[in-house]
């Protein structure tokens, strides 16, 4: 019997480590906003921004459409890392925005809807230092 105890007990332990480890956030991510993504790849945007002093985790163009980087890291030139949090509508205006953003970066994080390169649409728009 002690020894399916300290079996289960294991497994549980494990089971709780593994969830643990799946929830800690990594603070050094950074997202930076490159502008619209037109018909060039995203990737050698971000690439060239981070001019090999930080790494390049990914590159997307999925969200409406600009050129978003992430990197390991800010860059030190440029602490301050960007966000878009959705589109700025009459039900979701400034104040809104910014409590979005204040929510997801609690310490450093401040919002503010800014019309979008090119795109004809209010975006909110957070940024935030790591």
């Amino acid at each position: 019997m002690a020894n399916q105890m300290s079996k289960s007990f294991c497994f549980f332990a494990i089971l709780v480590l593994v969830f643990a480890v799946q929830c800690i956030k990594i603070d050094g991510e950074c997202t930076k906003i490159m502008g619209t993504c037109g018909k060039a790849d995203c990737m050698p945007h971000c690439i060239k921004y981070a001019r090999g002093v930080v790494r390049v985790l990914k590159a997307s163009c999925s969200y409406f459409n600009l050129c978003t980087c992430t990197l390991d890291r800010p860059p030190p030139r440029e602490p301050t890392c960007t966000i878009v949090m959705g589109a700025c509508t009459n039900d979701c205006n400034t104040e809104c925005c910014n409590n979005k953003c204040q929510k997801s970066y609690p310490n450093t994080g401040s919002g503010a809807c800014v019309d979008a390169w090119e795109q004809n649409i209010n975006l909110c728009l957070c940024s935030y230092n790591r």
